[in-house]
């Protein structure tokens, strides 16, 4: 059985160093294999993973060389650094679709989420303190365990909202419609309203002709989008979505997050689908024909991605999307990475 005390002893010892890290800098690169070795010690699942690709933690001397969980393993497994019997005060879960089992993250810190979306997203946008938020999230606020749903009212908390609850919309669009009207009324100088909304949501908000930005002349509305259209029409290319949405935002620019509920942490886009991550969340790029190795920028692969947030549960994912990295460490996200084998380990020796 873990030792769950000693484990929190050095799970707080890390997240101590990474706050001082998140404002201070520092060996992103030295603390990433301290991490490592941490969770293939205390993580049963990681840890039978790593053995099983024949990776020895001591021998690990860059990033390129740690195995990355395939992020299927939290449909099945409890992904975590504590044992079974440790109380977990939230426990984020995926929509998942029809037959198949959602994902479960199990979050030992509800601040520490707190804590890593707030500074992610401040560190591309700046301050929340002359923001509104609203969220657009049908499909999410029906469920009380989405962790989309709870990162974005720690937004409105944080820019002073404190009735958030009345700030979530469905497909309710005429009262949010009534809500800006009411805020563009009221603002003698512009306002900056930033909402956050599923894409099938959003793409269903623009074809309305009242929601047309020019409207509230007062507010400088910026719309980020997230999610994409499972379940709801066909799938779109990029360029398609922002053009459809761009009626909706002052500058006609589309901003975009990239994040997931095996991720505390999330990469944003200010627009044109060009993602920037925190210092402590990488993206790295696996080759599509050969498991084993990594491709260089500008080139197609498998989105892998390093959260060292994720100190509870397991910070090194590969992930079921396409993109491509950029020379500057940007990224894109092209697409699903569907019906593929998950990389160098069978599932089922898990079963």
């Amino acid at each position: 059985m873990q030792n769950d005390e000693h484990v929190l002893r050095e799970l707080h010892g890390l997240r101590y160093t990474m706050k001082e890290m998140m404002v201070q800098g520092g060996d992103w690169e030295a603390f990433t294999l301290r991490v490592f070795r941490f969770q293939a010690s205390h993580n049963p699942t990681y840890r039978r993973y790593v053995e099983l690709r024949g990776v020895r933690p001591e021998h690990v001397k860059s990033v390129q060389d740690i195995p990355f969980l395939p992020v299927e393993f939290f449909q099945s497994h409890r992904i975590s650094v504590f044992s079974e019997t440790y109380a977990m005060p939230l426990v984020f879960r995926s929509s998942g679709t029809t037959g198949q089992r959602p994902s479960q993250h199990f979050v030992d810190d509800a601040q520490w989420y707190h804590h890593v979306t707030t500074s992610g997203y401040r560190a591309l946008f700046g301050s929340f303190d002359q923001a509104i938020f609203f969220g657009v999230l049908p499909g999410y606020l029906e469920r009380a365990d989405a962790s989309l749903v709870h990162m974005v009212r720690d937004f409105m908390l944080l820019a002073g909202q404190s009735q958030p609850a009345n700030d979530f919309f469905k497909k309710d669009f005429s009262q949010l419609e009534a809500r800006l009207d009411v805020l563009n009324a009221e603002s003698a100088h512009p306002t900056e309203v930033v909402i956050v909304g599923v894409t099938h949501a959003l793409l269903e908000w623009s074809n309305r002709s009242s929601s047309r930005v020019n409207r509230w002349p007062n507010l400088t509305i910026r719309i980020v989008e997230t999610g994409g259209m499972k379940g709801h029409g066909r799938e779109r290319i990029r360029e398609e979505v922002h053009a459809a949405l761009a009626p909706l935002s002052s500058n006609g620019l589309i901003s975009s997050e990239y994040g997931m509920t095996e991720l505390l942490s999330q990469a944003w886009s200010k627009a044109n689908g060009i993602f920037q991550a925190p210092p402590w969340m990488r993206v790295y790029f696996g080759s599509l024909n050969d498991p084993g190795s990594w491709v260089s920028a500008g080139r197609q692969g498998r989105i892998h991605v390093m959260d060292l947030a994720n100190l509870a549960s397991c910070a090194f994912l590969a992930t079921g999307d396409i993109g491509r990295g950029h020379a500057d460490g940007a990224f894109e996200v092209l697409g699903r990475f569907d019906h593929a084998e998950v990389r160098g380990c069978n599932l089922m020796s898990f079963e």
